[in-house]
């Protein structure tokens, strides 16, 4: 089911929603591990899609937290809004270019972390600037900004705007998805 939804999204506009295939259950653990549950009181995502990170983050998160998922499409973020039943979860159909704005209507806090998969390889570099300025200013101080990429894309392009903005910025590999992964760890 997640693949028949996640390839239709990924035909219908591929600079979108940037990988052929869902996240492997490799990587999802491995970007998932990076989110500590004792810190983990509100969680923001970028672009969840079919929801296969989304649920593995309700799983790290604090049984009294909020996770909001901000998803462009509309349609993926109707799906998940009809799979996903947990009370903790908030899906804004909407722009992460205007995450402080989705916070400020929705009387949330700063994100101890916030978490894409958005290709920032595809955006325009005025769009991908001002969205990870905006997750800066966002995060509460020690937040941290993990961003996973197709390893082979622009591997300067973001590393170049996180490391603009964050004191500690950090990259590994993960091999083991279709395609490999690029996973940035940015600390504010």
């Amino acid at each position: 089911m997640y693949f028949a939804t996640h390839l239709k999204a990924f035909l219908a506009d591929p600079k979108g929603v940037a990988a052929l295939t869902p996240t492997s259950s490799f990587a999802l653990n491995r970007i998932a591990s990076k989110v500590d549950p004792r810190r983990a009181r509100l969680i923001v995502e970028y672009g969840p899609g079919t929801g296969v990170l989304t649920h593995r983050l309700l799983e790290r998160l604090h049984p009294e937290g909020s996770l909001l998922a901000i998803e462009l499409n509309a349609g993926l973020a109707k799906q998940l809004g009809e799979k996903t039943l947990d009370r903790r979860l908030t899906i804004v159909h909407g722009s992460a270019e205007e995450v402080q704005e989705h916070l400020d209507r929705l009387e949330l806090t700063s994100p101890d972390y916030v978490l894409s998969g958005m290709p920032f390889f595809w955006l325009p570099f005025e769009v991908a600037q001002k969205i990870v300025a905006g997750t800066h200013d966002a995060l509460a101080p020690g937040g941290t900004f993990i961003a996973y990429q197709m390893f082979y894309l622009g591997r300067r392009y973001l590393r170049g705007h996180l490391e603009r903005y964050f004191p500690t910025v950090t990259a590994e590999l993960e091999l083991r998805n279709l395609p490999p992964y690029r996973i940035y760890e940015a600390i504010k």
